[in-house]
């Protein structure tokens, strides 16, 4: 028995004449197919929201009420303090909750 070593089943030949590949012709498809864009939508609330930290003015108003109405000793009135207190007590029920 003779072996030719590895791959001995024949010796390497041409198939045919080596050219170089041609570059494919574009389609139509390919021409019409536009490159993907980004879009952002903002919601009605990000506007609103955007709106108002543009607003400086009104801020500036707001807080002058209230430093205002601090000094004045009118601030803190009993339905502002029952309604920190109900938040307060909601947020430690919440918490004993978990």
């Amino acid at each position: 028995m003779q072996i030719n070593g590895v791959g001995g089943a024949g010796a390497a030949w041409s198939v045919g004449a080596n050219r170089p590949a041609a570059a494919p012709e574009p389609t139509a498809k390919a021409e019409s197919v536009m490159s993907p864009t980004d879009e952002v939508e903002i919601s009605s609330l990000g506007q609103m929201l955007d709106d108002a930290s543009r607003t400086g003015a009104m801020r500036e108003q707001r807080l002058a009420q209230i430093k205002s109405a601090i000094e004045a000793g009118t601030y803190e009135t009993p339905e502002k303090l029952e309604a920190a207190v109900s938040r307060l007590i909601d947020g430690v029920n919440l918490d004993e909750l978990r």
